[in-house]
């Protein structure tokens, strides 16, 4: 019984270690920036994304109808392709795109 009683202490000590906190915690979430984009300033949106709105319009629903491009269980094809192009225009790092879109390194990387 003692031993039990030792174990369980030992792990709780153990978790203790690992307190996760949130690093991610911008009130604007990778899809809500890009729907402030769409809804803001056309030139606003090309220095972000390299391109006009309507064109990337055409390009997302290309690329969904052709292209393979759908939604996952956590990021919509539209944030996926935003991810995509911020990255090509403004050459960011993988950390950086974490922050702007709010997303780990695994999914920023897919």
């Amino acid at each position: 019984m003692i031993l039990l009683y030792v174990t369980i202490e030992c792990i709780k000590k153990y978790t203790l270690c690992f307190n996760k906190t949130s690093i991610h915690t911008s009130i604007l979430s990778g899809e809500q920036w890009v729907q402030e984009l769409l809804d803001g300033h056309d030139e606003r949106f090309y220095n972000e994304m390299g391109m006009h709105q309507p064109i990337f319009d055409v390009l997302l629903a290309l690329l969904k109808a052709d292209g393979g491009l759908h939604n996952s269980r956590y990021v919509t094809a539209r944030e996926q392709l935003a991810t995509f192009l911020h990255y090509a225009c403004q050459g960011l790092s993988n950390r950086a795109l974490q922050e702007r879109f709010q997303r780990s390194g695994d999914t920023i990387s897919k």
